[in-house]
């Protein structure tokens, strides 16, 4: 299977935009507290020690098609320079694509696909990208590169959630409840539109709580 973008799911805000993934889990090095890896062979899910909320991604990567399509992409840009990632992404960018969520599930796996990305999104000006991220030290190193088209969301729940607070990041933050969320001044975010858009830090109800 090639490498390729796919189109976001329903519950976006805009059914036209698409999305890159690589797998949960293998490509997240902040995350823990919501930690999962899907056996690329046979579908099973292994939960992380310190998990205490449901990653909705792996839970997708339990069917083949989705598992394959991720380990592509994540096999067409692991290792990689900045520039080889940058091309990798430019040759497989659908036509007219206006809008980009970078990963729906995985993340920035190490600084040289960090900086690809930036690096790809800088040379595409009129696409609006957004991400969200538990990767805080590669982002807050090469903060500067990160173009004025690439949204860019702290994700609360990592290894490095300390240097959310320090560095004055926007963030997401996963909440229980409608009242949680109040109690901490967070309007939830239901469809990405607070995440792709300047503005405040949002919150985002967990998945699997109804």
């Amino acid at each position: 299977m090639e490498p390729a973008f796919t189109r976001v799911n329903r519950y976006i805000f805009d059914p036209k935009a698409w999305s890159w993934s690589i797998p949960s889990g293998w490509s997240c090095p902040g995350a823990e507290k919501c930690l999962a890896k899907v056996d690329r062979e046979t579908g099973s899910m292994t939960n992380g020690d310190k998990q205490t909320f449901k990653c909705y991604a792996a839970v997708s990567e339990r069917y083949p098609s989705v598992r394959k399509r991720y380990w592509a992409n994540f096999e067409a840009v692991k290792g990689k320079s900045a520039k080889e990632v940058s091309r990798v992404l430019g040759e497989c960018f659908p036509k007219k694509a206006e809008r980009v969520r970078t990963h729906t599930a995985g993340d920035y796996f190490s600084e040289q696909y960090f900086l690809g990305w930036m690096e790809f999104a800088a040379s595409m000006p009129d696409v609006q990208f957004w991400s969200f991220t538990k990767s805080i030290p590669i982002w807050i190193k090469n903060r500067s590169s990160v173009p004025h088209n690439m949204e860019m969301n702290a994700s609360y729940g990592g290894k490095w959630d300390s240097m959310i607070e320090e560095n004055d990041l926007k963030y997401a933050k996963v909440v229980w409840s409608e009242k949680e969320a109040e109690s901490l001044g967070l309007e939830i975010d239901t469809d990405d539109r607070l995440a792709a858009f300047p503005g405040p830090s949002f919150a985002l109800l967990e998945n699997f709580s109804k």
